[in-house]
């Protein structure tokens, strides 16, 4: 049955920060303000006396052409590399894995939302490739995510999927920087109550959340980070519970920064790594950048 559901997992496997909802200005105000210099790239290099170059690049979970199609030092830097890493490793076992936590047996989420909502939410999930049969078992919180993500053209590769396959078939080393547990805790652990009210307020503001993703895709093509970055700072939906969708956002995004810096220090150890994350995970006081820079690389926009 959930072969049934591959292509909804694979699209939530990407589904991380960069197209979820802003953090609001609350809880992000003075990362954002520590601009990068020289911030316009998305790819950038990592030096160290002793030690090979690797390379951290700012990623779209999206499968836009103009997303995939990669620049010739992107692709030279990635075939150079020994090893590559993602948010998240992203092989088929862990999509089975994820497919599953996101499926509920009984009762259907048409008994947990109401009648209206349910109606709305089916021809948005569709859009998105995903049938009624798919969507009657989604969790709250796993249609919430679903939702987060923008409408794409079928036979489209999200980037990070898409540096999982290259690092795949080239043999290459892979692995990620969090576990798929760290990652779904982060929408498990809502409380059901909130799991709801949260696709609620995704589902009635789809074409808010639409404008916010098209200005962060034409802020993402410009390889600003740093615009990125002060973009965050806006709220593009409103949740009736607003000081708790801020700290969600916060724990989403900016929260998991240390915690990747930690991890980069044993994937850079021997360098002739490329290292893929969501963009807004570069810039800011606590952003990966700054935070190698701390760890005594070199870091550098590659033109």
């Amino acid at each position: 049955m959930l072969a049934r559901f591959r292509p909804l997992i694979v699209a939530v496997a990407v589904a991380t920060t960069l197209l979820a909802p802003p953090v609001s200005a609350a809880t992000n105000k003075a990362n954002a303000s520590a601009k990068v210099e020289n911030s316009n790239s998305l790819l950038w290099k990592i030096e160290k006396k002793g030690t090979p170059n690797s390379w951290l690049y700012g990623t779209a979970h999206v499968g836009d052409p103009r997303v995939t199609q990669l620049s010739p030092k992107t692709e030279a830097a990635f075939s150079d590399a020994k090893h590559v890493v993602t948010e998240i490793r992203l092989d088929f076992g862990m999509m089975m894995e994820m497919g599953k936590r996101m499926l509920t047996p009984e009762p259907s989420l048409a008994q947990k939302i109401d009648a209206e909502h349910f109606q709305k939410l089916l021809p948005a999930l569709e859009a998105r490739g995903y049938p009624e049969v798919a969507t009657a078992k989604l969790k709250p919180w796993g249609a919430a995510m679903l939702l987060m993500t923008p409408v794409r053209q079928s036979g489209q590769m999200p980037l990070d999927l898409l540096f999982a396959k290259m690092a795949i078939e080239g043999q290459k080393e892979y692995t990620g920087l969090e576990t798929l547990d760290e990652q779904l805790s982060l929408f498990e652990n809502i409380p059901e109550a909130k799991q709801i009210e949260l696709l609620y307020t995704v589902l009635d503001q789809q074409a808010a959340m639409q404008q916010s993703y098209q200005q962060i895709l034409d802020l993402y093509l410009k390889q600003d980070i740093n615009g990125l970055a002060a973009f965050a700072e806006q709220d593009d939906i409103k949740m009736a519970d607003q000081a708790w969708y801020s700290q969600w956002r916060f724990q989403l995004l900016e929260a998991r920064n240390p915690r990747m810096a930690e991890r980069l220090a044993d994937k850079l150890k021997d360098g002739n790594a490329f290292i893929a994350v969501g963009a807004l995970h570069l810039p800011g006081k606590t952003g990966l950048i700054q935070s190698l820079r701390q760890q005594g690389y070199r870091v550098s926009p590659a033109k």
